[in-house]
């Protein structure tokens, strides 16, 4: 995740950049089972701010959050 962090905090809202991309399906979802599994998580704040932005995207609300693998 803190790779993810550092390329987040180079190319903005998602991971190639401004504009969601079928890249930042799978990797959307790898965030969501991170945050899900009861571990202690380091504050990575770009990675905070991207599950942000994709828990508003109709998408992501039917199938991310739901628990829907």
């Amino acid at each position: 995740m803190q790779i993810l962090d550092r390329q987040l905090e180079k190319t903005g809202a998602y991971v190639c950049g401004e504009r969601f991309t079928l890249a930042d399906i799978p990797i959307g979802l790898s965030v969501n089972r991170w945050f899900e599994t009861p571990l202690e998580h380091p504050d990575l704040p770009a990675v905070n701010a991207y599950y942000e932005r994709l828990s508003h995207r109709s998408g992501y609300l039917l199938y991310g959050r739901n628990g829907t693998p």
